[in-house]
């Protein structure tokens, strides 16, 4: 079970940084001035600009469904553990 935990976790992480990434480089081709601040702003900033920006995108969809797939995930490996030790 833990193998398997570990390898969704793994896969969620590399979607997340992946996609968080290419929305990056994108929002920063996209927008003429300063192209370095995107890189030092949140995830979620970028994201809000990503979609007002791209807004046929489903890119920022799979950001959160990347995040709901781990917060899934996470409850699905410590229920049981918890139902256990009580």
């Amino acid at each position: 079970m833990f193998a398997i935990a570990f390898s969704i976790l793994v896969l969620v992480s590399i979607l997340s940084i992946v996609s968080n990434i290419v929305m990056r480089i994108r929002v920063t081709q996209s927008e003429p001035r300063d192209k370095v601040v995107w890189w030092r702003r949140s995830s979620d900033e970028v994201a809000s600009m990503y979609e007002s920006l791209f807004p046929k995108s489903k890119l920022t969809l799979l950001g959160r469904f990347a995040l709901w797939l781990f917060v899934g995930s996470i409850c699905f490996c410590v229920i049981p553990l918890l139902w256990k030790s009580i």
